[in-house]
């Protein structure tokens, strides 16, 4: 099953793990299965790697960029399933360079 976008999700930096979050959730589960996905900054700057390599670039290029994300957490989540670790507890999905390609 795909994710789905859930397009009142802001995305917020996690600094300790040097990504930005958003939260999708798992398409016709019922209740509503949210899932939090982590793209890497470094996965961000690949996406235009003109722009500056600090927080404002990374958030920049994810609203830029959202759409082509959102895809790839979706087939990455339909290949693989949800990451062995959490998020607070909850589901959760990293996508790394390899991933937005």
């Amino acid at each position: 099953m795909p994710l789905v976008s859930d397009p009142k999700s802001k995305p917020l930096s996690h600094s300790n793990s040097r990504a930005i979050g958003f939260w999708m959730s798992v398409e016709g589960r019922t209740p509503i299965q949210p899932v939090r996905v982590l793209v890497s900054y470094e996965a961000l700057s690949e996406l235009d790697p003109t722009n500056v390599r600090d927080l404002h670039g990374a958030l920049e290029n994810f609203d830029r960029f959202r759409s082509q994300i959102e895809s790839a957490a979706s087939r990455k989540f339909d290949r693989d399933g949800f990451d062995p670790d959490k998020y607070e507890g909850m589901p959760a999905i990293r996508l790394i360079t390899n991933d937005l390609t």
